[in-house]
């Protein structure tokens, strides 16, 4: 996410994660890209599900192999198993439609004046996400409230 502020981008990046089963959708905002702050997510994964074997699928931005992440793989082998996805498949990744989805809904005609409106917005509806590759009937992408009760 990108916000123009005084002749300068200010940049978020928001990481996340969606739970196949249930649909729900993890995720944290940080100040930039890169494999600390995605290891925080994974460690916030781990901690969501501490006795469970978590498979995570994976597409391969660099991030997700960095030396950081790498020793996080190492430390969780056995409980916490990686499935990458073959390169440039966004089609195969749940969380590339949320992403899409959001990118929708937040830049749709706005201009976003301050990052603390955008983070709210994407706040907001990250909250209210829920994600389905296939869906019984309706959206595969949906919010689990009307956006107006919720804020």
């Amino acid at each position: 996410m990108i916000v123009p502020a005084a002749g300068k981008d200010q940049r978020r990046a928001v990481f996340g994660a969606v739970d196949y089963g249930s649909g729900a959708v993890t995720w944290q905002m940080h100040p930039r890209k890169g494999g600390d702050a995605f290891a925080a997510l994974l460690d916030q994964i781990a901690q969501t599900w501490p006795d469970d074997h978590l498979v995570l699928v994976m597409d391969n931005v660099s991030y997700h192999r960095s030396p950081v992440v790498r020793t996080w793989w190492a430390e969780q082998e056995g409980r916490v198993t990686p499935f990458w996805l073959p390169v440039y498949t966004p089609n195969l990744n749940l969380m590339e439609r949320v992403w899409r989805y959001l990118k929708q809904k937040l830049a749709c005609h706005r201009f976003w004046a301050d990052v603390e409106g955008l983070e709210a917005a994407a706040s907001t509806l990250l909250r209210q996400i829920e994600a389905h590759f296939h869906p019984a009937e309706g959206p595969a992408i949906f919010l689990r409230k009307d956006l107006c009760e919720a804020a």
